[in-house]
């Protein structure tokens, strides 16, 4: 699979059992993902394991959307979270938790992923590490319906961007268990992609 390949076929496969048998092909590209192969997230808030997690987050994107970068960060968006694992800060907490592991998953695109990349060849555009660090680092922000959360995103990227972010939110959203709370991200992500991030930036225009 040469690194095109990888791209078009991230973008465009619907089938989990088919990435599953192409691993291997996909972590000669991106070594990191062999630590998500049958990693356990012991997580109420998780019914896969974080290789699987990952999978589905990148298949739940909407394949009309034209941005590789978006599909690549859907894959390594939690590549931190197994050296951020920890166990609750309650004696009774039983799961395991990822506090800060947005960053660490950034950290790790920024100086190990690409660094990989160059050396063999893969010469990422300015604008496409931009947008693949951004989607990774805010892959997990909760964001409200407020109009703050649309300024303060639109100080890293534009508008299509951020909408991009929210489709990742809601496909990792998605690929959990879907208690009230993961619910009431998918709405939110939802309705920001969905127009209300049109409606909020002619808000903004008009004031300024």
């Amino acid at each position: 699979m040469t690194w095109t390949e990888l791209l078009i076929f991230l973008q465009n496969t619907t089938d989990a059992e088919e990435v599953n048998e192409r691993r291997e092909e996909i972590a000669e590209w991106l070594p990191c993902v062999r630590e998500m192969f049958e990693y356990d997230q012991n997580n109420n808030y998780h019914q896969y394991d974080l290789w699987l997690h990952s999978v589905h987050t990148f298949l739940g994107i909407d394949k009309q959307i034209e941005d590789s970068m978006l599909y690549l960060a859907a894959l390594l968006h939690d590549a931190g979270k197994p050296a951020c694992r920890c166990k609750g800060r309650r004696e009774d907490d039983i799961w395991s938790h990822y506090y800060g592991h947005p960053e660490v998953s950034e950290q790790i695109v920024r100086e190990k992923v690409i660094p990989h990349l160059e050396s063999k060849g893969v010469k990422l555009t300015p604008e496409e590490k931009h947008r693949l660090l951004y989607y990774v680092k805010y892959h997990d922000d909760w964001v409200s319906l407020k109009v703050k959360h649309l300024k303060r995103h639109l100080k890293i990227v534009d508008v299509d961007t951020f909408k991009k972010l929210m489709a990742l939110e809601v496909a990792d959203a998605k690929a959990h268990v879907i208690f009230p709370l993961i619910q009431q991200r998918v709405d939110i992500c939802s309705a920001w992609m969905n127009g209300l991030a049109d409606d909020k930036i002619k808000e903004i225009e008009i004031d300024e």
